[in-house]
């Protein structure tokens, strides 16, 4: 947390590192207006956009590029054009007078006008320093400006990577994981509910302890439905960008419409079998707002060949592709999307995986016929509807098919589970924590009740049971809204008949 004081007017440079053409100096805290006077040639006395100009001065060094002396000290003064923002605090991001200047985005300068501000300010008579990481939003939340979702909404944006993430970034602004946990929280409630009423109020003959199995079965639930939340079983690979991958026979075709998928040529189309050995990954974006990995792979074997072996170097070379496959195969089972690559003339390599798999018929340049045969699932294959290729026919030489392959590969991944998979990865580490003891407690408190249930319908333990489930309860209400004692009190009572 900040341990300065926080009634320090702030500086910062808010524009990132490297070459721009503009450049953003912000500023929130007490003592603007007076340093403006300073600063600016023509200080902002009202909201809104300025053209000023920013004065700068500094002292001017010797020959020998030394500072001069005290006595010998002398200033020089210039000036740069600029646009100046200011908000007063009523109207600001922080809830204090804040100004932001935009001006050319050359280094040198920017550190210039964020020192000279801070010494503006000093000199106003109002402490200044430049500011930490986060403090600008800090002291937003500290006015009641920024709740913490949408302050860790915000820092998730600023990291984010890919689409997915911001996303991802957008859902946890809006609530979405918070409203699931709530939803979970108030069921959880409800179980508690009912084994705290088989602890207080088991002499009332219209209240009826809750089965040993039922809450076995409940807490299961809830610990499947915590883990899903936080994305443990959203996929075995989840990633914060959906990987697409582009598998088949060696001379498939796959290299060339790589290079014609990405707008340029990044692996070497050769019609030798065994040009590429490594996975090549490339990020692109298909158009529709949605960024990809996509991988070029090796050439995969038929299971059903086998190498010819006549001598050692035949053996040295059978071992390294029998090895590059493996790798290849590997890949493939991590795919989000596979576009299973056929040649003219030759059949569907077997996959069995639970990826979305498009089929595309390549070379249809070099085919009469334009690939009459139809590309189709070979038996080896085992993919229910969800699953269903699509029949593509594609020429990296002539473009044709091209476009068309792009807009599927962005339907698959924008519409199926492979981009939500993608954002489950995203999840802020103060849910993943809150989610995760949600889950064990939950775990704990089902193999108590199973135990229970395997020696009879009558729940034993069921003191521990409770308080494993008022620590679910915590964990879920760090994320969601808490619920309080009195709030179980209240359901406990709800389930008693009128006039008791």
């Amino acid at each position: 947390m900040f341990v300065r004081d926080s009634r320090d007017t702030i500086v910062a440079v808010a524009s990132p590192p490297g070459v721009g053409l503009r450049a953003l100096v912000r500023a929130s805290g007490p003592g603007l207006r007076d340093a403006m006077t300073a600063l600016l040639d023509t200080p902002c006395t009202h909201r809104g956009v300025h053209r000023v100009r920013v004065r700068l001065s500094a002292h001017e060094r010797d020959s020998g590029g030394a500072a001069a002396t005290q006595d010998h000290a002398t200033h020089t003064t210039t000036d740069c054009p600029a646009y100046a923002m200011w908000m007063e605090r009523d109207a600001s991001f922080t809830g204090e007078d804040s100004l932001e200047i935009s001006c050319v985005g050359a280094r040198a300068l920017v550190d210039s006008i964020a020192h000279t501000l801070i010494e503006c300010i000093n000199n106003a008579g109002f402490p200044a320093r430049y500011a930490q990481p986060g403090e600008f939003a800090w002291r937003a939340h500290l006015a009641g400006r920024l709740s913490i979702d949408a302050a860790e909404s915000l820092a998730a944006r600023i990291a984010a990577t890919s689409d997915a993430e911001l996303v991802a970034a957008d859902e946890v602004a809006r609530g979405v994981v918070g409203q699931r946990a709530d939803a979970l929280l108030h069921e959880c409630a409800s179980l508690l509910a009912r084994v705290e009423a088989g602890i207080d109020f088991t002499d009332q003959d219209d209240v009826i302890t809750v089965p040993a199995a039922e809450v076995a079965m409940q807490c299961a639930e809830f610990a499947q439905r915590s883990d899903a939340m936080r994305g443990a079983h959203g996929d075995a690979h989840a990633r914060a960008t959906a990987l697409i991958v582009l598998a088949g026979a060696p001379n498939a075709g796959k290299s060339s419409l790589f290079n014609a998928l990405i707008g340029q040529t990044r692996c070497v189309a050769s019609p030798h079998a065994g040009t590429t050995r490594d996975a090549i990954v490339v990020r692109v974006a298909l158009g529709e707002g949605i960024e990809v990995d996509l991988a070029d792979l090796a050439g995969v074997m038929c299971a059903s060949v086998a190498p010819v072996v006549n001598n050692d170097n035949d053996n040295d070379n059978a071992s390294l592709n029998a090895d590059i496959e493996r790798s290849a195969r590997a890949m493939i089972d991590s795919a989000d999307v596979i576009v299973r690559c056929t040649a003219p003339g030759t059949t569907p390599i077997a996959l069995n995986s639970t990826a979305q798999i498009i089929d595309v018929a390549t070379m249809s340049d070099l085919d009469d016929t334009i690939h009459s045969t139809r590309v189709a699932h070979d038996d080896h294959d085992h993919h229910d509807h969800e699953h269903a290729t699509t029949s593509l026919h594609t020429s990296a030489r002539t473009g044709v098919g091209i476009t068309a392959l792009r807009r599927a590969l962005a339907a698959r991944v924008g519409h199926d589970r492979a981009f939500r998979r993608a954002q489950l990865v995203t999840i802020l580490p103060r849910y993943d924590d809150a989610l995760t003891r949600a889950h064990d407690h939950f775990t704990q408190a089902h193999t108590l009740a199973s135990t229970s249930a395997a020696r009879g319908a009558r729940l034993h333990d069921i003191e521990l049971v409770a308080s494993l489930l008022r620590a679910a309860l915590d964990a879920l209400g760090e994320i969601a809204r808490p619920i309080h004692p009195d709030d179980v009190l209240g359901l406990v009572f709800s389930r008693f008949c009128i006039g008791k």
